[in-house]
């Protein structure tokens, strides 16, 4: 992997900065490759030995400082991959050692027919699985059966919107990061004649990559599992 870092800006002294990561994964059907993304999430985080008269102020300061998001991997499975290989595939990413030590959640598409496929990575014994349903509309949460569901404008508007305050971040020899910004551009709104919105990519293109990147996200904001060390990448 190659597990070369964007540089991130100068950090505030006054606070630790926690480092989590999260795996995302879109599964793809028979026209749309499987994709897999890994983030990493770096967010300011109070001292534990912080005087207690200057916490408040703290917690006041962290409110303009934006957590940010560096994508480290970028994989799809050939199309024609069975769902085994494909668990195997994620079985070997999740063991590489800069990313087994962090023991990261793998938040995955389960829509549909990806019940189904998530049933097959469980029987794989891929760990720490995290179904999200993605719909057309509803709050985005936890579904009281232990899975999430997130309207996907949420999931896609989050990466947009992360992109374009810089706060997602990416090496340019990144595998794939064209064709993740290529997506990007290519995503539409669009409108029935009754006002119903579709979300998608425009016709002939994908948007796996978006999706993948979208679900790590998700679950980065929607679980605080912080580790304060700073994340060794280097070579793998």
């Amino acid at each position: 992997m190659n597990a070369t870092a964007a540089p991130l800006p100068a950090q505030d002294p006054r606070f630790h900065y926690g480092s989590t990561v999260a795996v995302g994964v879109d599964l793809g059907q028979s026209h749309d490759p499987t994709s897999i993304a890994v983030i990493e999430k770096v967010a300011p985080e109070i001292p534990a030995d912080t005087h207690p008269p200057k916490v408040e102020a703290l917690r006041f300061a962290m409110r303009s400082i934006r957590p940010k998001y560096q994508l480290r991997l970028l994989e799809q499975a050939p199309l024609g991959e069975s769902y085994i290989l494909q668990a195997h595939r994620l079985k070997r990413i999740l063991a590489r050692a800069q990313i087994a030590e962090h023991d990261p959640l793998v938040w995955i598409d389960g829509t549909g027919v990806g019940k189904a496929v998530v049933d097959i990575f469980r029987q794989e014994r891929i760990p720490n699985l995290r179904p999200v349903a993605i719909t057309f509309a509803g709050q985005e949460g936890p579904d009281g059966r232990g899975g999430h569901s997130v309207p996907k404008i949420n999931l896609v508007s989050r990466v947009q919107a992360a992109m374009h305050t810089g706060c997602l971040v990416m090496p340019d020899t990144l595998p794939l990061a064209k064709t993740f910004r290529r997506e990007l551009l290519d995503f539409r709104v669009s409108y029935s004649a009754v006002g119903n919105a579709t979300f998608g990519a425009r016709e002939g293109a994908h948007d796996d990559l978006i999706l993948a990147v979208a679900l790590a996200m998700y679950g980065l904001d929607s679980n605080r599992r912080v580790i304060v060390e700073p994340f060794p990448w280097g070579k793998v």
